[in-house]
């Protein structure tokens, strides 16, 4: 994919995909006072061949924990096994990030990471969140997307230099490149978007 494209790609991908704001937390390490957060992960692309980022799981603060704000996520600091664990239920669809929370009792904060205790049975303690008003709804969408890719030139006479057959190459992958805006919002529904080039 080529750099001039990175930024909207970067931007569609961020609407379509669960995703986490990071957070500088005051003060030293402190037990964490709700207990729970909510399970946030980020999966990224491999731009390179043979590339397979690992997931990154967060937790998103419960208010009590970050000055009454909401919205505030740290990076979960556990063990491999207990990641692993938490990795798994999240990749086999029993765990949703953004919607499932973590009871995490004896957790502590800082200004990086949540520290979950070692030996802590991680999946053991995930549970429904069934608070879920006033947070915001992720698109629902599942089956046929039909999207429409259009060259446009403004009126400063600018346009976006490639030609329409890389664009769609860029936007759908219709010719070799494997990494593109239709291949990144299908694996991020688990596949239950198809995205449809739109016949004009």
């Amino acid at each position: 994919m080529h750099l001039q494209s990175a930024a909207a790609f970067l931007a569609l991908l961020a609407s379509a995909c669960p995703h986490v704001t990071h957070a500088k937390q005051q003060g030293l390490r402190r037990k964490l006072a709700a207990n729970d957060c909510t399970i946030m992960a980020i999966e990224s692309l491999g731009l390179e061949e043979g590339e397979d980022p690992e997931m990154i799981i967060e937790c998103e603060l419960n208010p009590d924990d970050a000055d009454g704000v909401s919205g505030i996520s740290l990076l979960l600091d556990a063990s491999p096994a207990q990641l692993g664990a938490l990795r798994q239920l999240i990749n086999g669809g029993q765990v949703t990030p953004g919607h499932h929370k973590l009871n995490i009792v004896g957790a502590e904060i800082d200004d990086s990471a949540v520290h979950v205790p070692p030996g802590l049975d991680i999946a053991s303690l995930v549970r429904q969140n069934v608070e879920q008003e006033g947070r915001r709804r992720l698109v629902s969408t599942t089956g046929d997307l039909k999207m429409l890719l259009v060259k446009v030139t403004d009126s400063g006479g600018l346009v976006y230099s490639d030609s329409p057959a890389v664009m769609s190459d860029e936007v759908f992958g219709t010719g070799t490149d494997p990494v593109n805006i239709k291949s990144a919002l299908e694996e991020c529904s688990w596949n239950k978007i198809t995205v449809l080039p739109k016949a004009l």
